[in-house]
């Protein structure tokens, strides 16, 4: 908890994350035994509501935490909450917490607010693919365990940036291991038997067979994962970094750099190399173009056409199986 802050805004996507740090505050000021009589937590309520709660006196603690949900910019701008908060209780803590990713700090709430030195603002967004590696070592270590690089790197071909995903798998693997195996570092082929995966396949398979050049195998899997409720325009994101990434790699290559500096540049990792050269080895510095073209153009579709998008999707893939007709005619 930040000294002296009596009022926090939290918003963003990844609701487990957020849950944490609520958590980490209410811990952080009130003891297991107090949370009864001065902990609230209050959802869609009215204003006069809150200011009942947050002008009353914690009960055998020095404050109370008071936690608000689910209100709209009427409640914000709400003239005596507005007041109240300007001149908050010493007394009281408030998390306000917005699961959206976006909010308007235009209106009054945030204009009277952000020049207060006892209000934090604080948006915790959902985890890039490069910021997922060092947060699975971080949270293993909170855990007491740890797990080798490649590990990392295949539970996070199966769990994504969902972080509620990658605790509960982390869970399983703590609960599943020896207790004199915890102080040591688990390999892969150590974690996959403690992991119970419900998917068959994932995102990741089909960009494999995508950067695999196996376009039969990409309609396959893709129905599989559209079916599962894997959304189009998330698969287009990741396997664009890809394509970027290989496309990147051989412009170097065409300059003559020399491979070990081209996946150094790239951040490949080394259990990683092989597999990398092999999809550099599959496509030209023209045909990783056109797929990034290709990949544009459909995300474009998916967001500004109502047609199906696993037609789209698959028009996609489709166009992508002319790209191995045309280097066959070469």
């Amino acid at each position: 908890m930040e000294k002296d802050t009596l009022v926090y805004f939290f918003y963003g996507e990844d609701d487990f994350r957020i849950a944490k740090e609520i958590e980490k505050i209410k811990s952080g000021i009130l003891k297991k035994e107090q949370t009864d009589f001065n902990f609230d937590r209050l959802i869609s309520p009215l204003p006069v509501d809150f200011l009942t709660i947050a002008n009353s006196y914690p009960v055998l603690s020095e404050k109370r935490v008071i936690q608000v949900e689910d209100f709209d910019g009427s409640f914000l701008n709400d003239t005596e909450l507005l007041d109240y908060l300007n001149s908050p209780s010493p007394s009281t803590v408030i998390i306000f917490y917005d699961n959206s990713p976006k909010i308007n700090e235009n209106i009054k709430f945030f204009k009277e607010l952000k020049t207060k030195n006892y209000f934090k603002l604080h948006k915790i967004r959902l985890l890039y693919e490069n910021e997922l590696f060092s947060y699975i070592r971080n949270l293993s270590k909170e855990k007491g365990i740890k797990i080798s690089d490649e590990a990392v790197y295949y539970l996070i071909r199966y769990t994504g940036n969902n972080t509620v995903n990658i605790d509960n798998e982390l869970n399983k693997i703590v609960s599943g291991i020896k207790p004199e195996n915890k102080s040591k570092e688990l390999s892969v082929n150590e974690l996959k038997p403690l992991l119970a995966f419900s998917k068959t396949f994932t995102i990741f398979d089909f960009i494999d067979k995508i950067l695999d050049r196996d376009i039969r195998g990409a309609f396959s899997i893709f129905g599989v994962i559209y079916n599962d409720g894997e959304e189009p325009v998330k698969i287009i994101s990741v396997l664009y970094n890809e394509a970027r990434k290989l496309h990147k790699a051989k412009v170097q290559e065409s300059s003559g750099m020399d491979f070990e500096t081209i996946l150094r540049i790239n951040g490949v990792l080394p259990f990683l190399k092989k597999k990398f050269l092999k999809n550099l080895s599959l496509f030209s510095v023209h045909e990783l173009k056109r797929i990034m073209e290709l990949l544009g153009e459909t995300d474009f579709r998916l967001k500004t056409t109502s047609h199906p998008q696993n037609l789209i999707f698959e028009e996609f893939i489709f166009k992508l199986g002319f790209l191995d007709i045309s280097r066959n005619l070469r």
